[in-house]
Formats: C-alpha cells, sequence, structure tokens
C-alpha cells in the first residue's frame, strides 16, 4: 500500500538513482565538507529524506544499501515523543481510503462550502496555481486546489475539522491510521550508526511555520535539535523546510543553532534570488519529477 501521495516504490528510486548517477551522488558528510570548502561543483549531488517515515527505512534504505549510498534524513520529532503529526495522518487516510485522489478531494471539496470553493476561480488563486505548478509541475489541477484550501484559505485548525470529521466519518481514528507510519527511536538511531545523517525538519511540522512568531519558530527547531541529539548523539548541522515555508528570521535563527546547511523543496530561485542564494537555502528536485522525465 502507498503511505501517502507522492510516495514511490523501490523500483522507481533505484531508476531515479542509475539516471542521475550513483558515482555523481555524494554522502552526507562530503557533501558538508566541500560545502564548508565552497567547492561543490553543479555534478555533485546528495540524497534527501523528510518526514521520518517508517516506509522510507523499509523501503528505500535497501536501495541505498545496495549501491551503498548515504542520505540526509531530516526529521520532525514530536512523533518520537508520543505525538501524532495530522499532517502525515492525512496523507496516509488519502491514499489508502479513497479509490484515489480525485475521489478524496471530491469528498474534502463538497465540506468546504461556497464561500471558499468561490474563491478558486479569482486571481489569487490562479496567481498561485501557475506559481506553484512551475514548482511542481507533476501537481494536478486537486493537488493545487487542495493545497491552496489548506495552507492559504482555511486555519489549521479548520483544515483538520473538516479531515478529522471525514475520518470520524469512516469508522477510523487518527491513532489507527498513525500506527506504524514514522521511525522509532531505535530506527532514528540505527541510521546514524550506519553513517547517514540526521537533521532537523521542525517539532511538529506546522502548516506554515514562517507566519508563526520568532520565538515559536525558536522553539520548534530547539526542540527538534535536541530530541536528535539525545537519540543520535551527534552535533545537528543541516535541516530542510517543512512545507517549503521559512522566513528570513528562520535563517537567522538556524544560523544561530550552529545550522550550515539547509533544503527548500523545489528548485525554482526563491522570489528575488538566485536559485541557490545561501546555504541553507539549497535547491531540491522531487524525486516524482525525474520519474515524469523517465516517462514513469
Amino acid at each position: 500500500m502507498p503511505s501517502g501521495q507522492g510516495s514511490i516504490t523501490a523500483g522507481e528510486l533505484e531508476r531515479v538513482l542509475l539516471f542521475v548517477g550513483v558515482d555523481n551522488i555524494l554522502s552526507p558528510d562530503e557533501w558538508l565538507r566541500k560545502l564548508k570548502n565552497n567547492s561543490l561543483s553543479s555534478q555533485d549531488l546528495c540524497l534527501t529524506f523528510d518526514d521520518g517515515l517508517k516506509s522510507q527505512y523499509d523501503i528505500g534504505l535497501p536501495v541505498l544499501e545496495k549501491y551503498g549510498l548515504k542520505a540526509f534524513w531530516f526529521v520532525f520529532t514530536s512523533v518520537f515523543e508520543g505525538g501524532v503529526a495530522k499532517y502525515e495522518v492525512y496523507n496516509r487516510f488519502a491514499a489508502q481510503y479513497f479509490s484515489g485522489m480525485d475521489d478524496f478531494y471530491r469528498d474534502f471539496f463538497t465540506r468546504c462550502g461556497e464561500s471558499i470553493m468561490g474563491q478558486l476561480t479569482k486571481e489569487r488563486f490562479l496567481h498561485y496555481a501557475r506559481t506553484t505548478q512551475a514548482m511542481c509541475p507533476f501537481y494536478s489541477m486537486g493537488d493545487l486546489k487542495y493545497r491552496f484550501i489548506r495552507n492559504e484559505l482555511l486555519s489549521q485548525g479548520e483544515f483538520e475539522d473538516v479531515m478529522d470529521g471525514m475520518i470520524e466519518e469512516e469508522g477510523l481514528t487518527i491513532e489507527a491510521i498513525a500506527k506504524n507510519l514514522w521511525l522509532s527511536d531505535t530506527e532514528l538511531k540505527a541510521l546514524s550508526l550506519k553513517g547517514h545523517t540526521i537533521g532537523l525538519h521542525s517539532y511538529d511540522h506546522p502548516f506554515q511555520i514562517a507566519r508563526l512568531p520568532v520565538r515559536e519558530q525558536a522553539r520548534q527547531y530547539e526542540r527538534n535539535d535536541q530530541h536528535i541529539k539525545k537519540v543520535c548523539g551527534q552535533e545537528v548541522l543541516s535541516m530542510s523546510h517543512p512545507l517549503n515555508s521559512y522566513s528570513e528570521d528562520t535563517l537567522k535563527i538556524l544560523k544561530s543553532m550552529g545550522v550550515v546547511c539547509g533544503f527548500r523543496s523545489n528548485i525554482m530561485p526563491p522570489p528575488g534570488k538566485k536559485v541557490n542564494p545561501d546555504p541553507l537555502e539549497w535547491a531540491r528536485e522531487d524525486a516524482a519529477n525525474i520519474l515524469k522525465v523517465l516517462g514513469s
């Protein structure tokens, strides 16, 4: 079963690795060393996994080990401390309990009301759709509408009310869907011992971390950092921005914590900047885009 939208199979991951060239993929240690020495070239690549999903460990890790590769694993850590991150629970719910994403979107949209759905004909959404699809061409119109409503029109509480209602009507619970969704501390430690690098991805994965007060942003990353250090016993030097949300204040917070490398979620330059404007704003290509090039 798919763990969520955007997940790929072991075979698809292997196709991506062979297409980009295994020899071009640096270990995180080598990537950070070259970054420090300002010697990264356009041919240098690295692998990153976000969110600490167990499926990445079960399906992706064996493929990496087949080719002797190491990766960055960016994890949010509330789930290691008994929390449940609804963001990924909703992804699994949509992927596993509907006949397809269009089926899920139809159900979701009917619950949003005319005032919300009416916003999808206005220029604000049309601009969002154009710019987002330029960054993520694999998104369907349904994907774009859903993300716009979730990220721009509803508060996090309002969005969760809609999704929780859908789950309850299916006779399911958040806890049941979340079972075995994320890595355990034991698996996180094992990745570190195998030579992979564990990095920050916030504490509980807010939908828009850049919109939080500066102190709350700092708290998100400080708690995230503390858990990784406690479990892995390693200095945390890298991160990725959850849902590509960050601000100049976010970058200042991360730098003050000693983080030297951060990744965005796409290859489009940030507004008014070049592609890789800062060591904390490295562009990334989504595997889904590469698979689209390969005809998958």
